[in-house]
């Protein structure tokens, strides 16, 4: 047997503590009792007390509590093989690692609260196939379509700028990549999240979201970073990036060519607002709401009994027990001896 709770044995050491208060009070009784009486005069001056009584009744009542905690605690006995299917879609996340996510318009910096917006994702997330896709000028199929939350989380943090080795924002790049990590043939709606600034972007994305959305591929748009910008880090120098004329380069969003992908590719944009990716918005709003749920995978889980009611039976009968018991003798039996 086992328990499906498991602070079943801080309950168990409650049910210990409360035994020594039990205990505690009988003998306070005892010792009140002392101070008017003496014990050996006891069973002649109150011929009906009965300590021993006191504490079978005492006894009784924690083991009934001890029954009712272990039942609480779910024991489980037996199982049963029940057929599972999980239904979801499957979501590719194209993350942006150039070098601009270092900027620090967003704490601690725009890449790593895209990460974090990521993870919070994949907490909501339950039945849906989730892949990885990493770019800057170029792009990786960085972790590919899983429901192990965990594996793509140990991808998703290996990610900085240093990963890739070409500057720039290749979004085409990345949508390409992404709809390469779909597989091919199955029917599974299909959606795309790119988190980006959207600054020097190559190619024509826009195209290329157009072509997804043929394949019923949708894709949305995060556009990271505050509307005044803020300078990229230079991890060579210990300062900022400066351009060709010694002045600072300011990292923008790029609000237009990321409004015209999402729209291409029958999805939405969202601005990230103080670090807000939205990424639940586009889950829960977008993703949920309007794509059709498929199976993606099936099997048999092995499904534990709860046998509670094998505890509460016992538990009941001793409580009645208990309540059948008097503290004190009869007296007719006492009158008798």
């Amino acid at each position: 047997m086992k328990f499906s709770n498991p602070n079943i044995f801080y309950l168990i050491w409650l049910v210990a503590l409360l035994f020594g208060f039990v205990i505690y009070g009988i003998g306070k009784r005892r010792r009140v009792v002392s101070r008017f009486i003496s014990l050996s005069l006891i069973p002649t001056m109150i011929p009906t007390y009965s300590l021993k009584r006191q504490k079978l009744k005492a006894l009784l009542l924690i083991l009934v509590l001890f029954l009712l905690v272990l039942s609480m605690s779910g024991p489980l006995a037996g199982f049963r093989w029940e057929e599972v299917k999980q239904k979801g879609v499957d979501i590719i996340i194209a993350l942006d690692c150039s070098k601009s996510m270092l900027a620090t318009d967003i704490k601690p910096s725009r890449l790593e609260q895209a990460k974090r917006e990521i993870i919070d994702l994949l907490n909501m997330m339950h039945s849906d196939r989730a892949g990885l896709v990493a770019f800057a000028g170029t792009s990786i199929l960085q972790c590919p379509l899983t429901l192990d939350y965990s594996g793509f989380s140990i991808f998703l943090n290996a990610l900085n700028p240093d990963y890739l080795p070409m500057g720039g924002t290749d979004i085409s790049g990345a949508i390409q990549t992404a709809i390469n990590g779909f597989e091919n043939g199955s029917d599974t709606e299909k959606a795309i999240i790119i988190i980006t600034d959207g600054e020097d972007t190559v190619g024509d994305p826009v195209l290329v979201a157009a072509e997804a959305a043929k394949s019923k591929i949708k894709i949305f748009c995060i556009g990271v970073g505050q509307k005044d910008g803020a300078p990229i880090p230079d991890t060579s120098s210990g300062g900022f990036k400066k351009d060709e004329s010694g002045k600072i380069v300011i990292s923008k969003v790029d609000d237009e060519i990321l409004q015209k992908i999402s729209a291409a590719g029958n999805g939405l944009y969202v601005r990230s607002v103080a670090g807000d990716m939205d990424l639940d918005q586009i889950y829960t709003n977008e993703i949920q709401k309007t794509m059709e749920k498929k199976e993606l995978q099936s099997g048999k889980k092995k499904v534990w009994e709860n046998r509670f009611q094998w505890i509460l039976l016992p538990a009941a009968l001793l409580l009645i027990f208990e309540l059948l018991i008097s503290e004190r003798k009869k007296e007719s039996a006492i009158f008798s001896l």
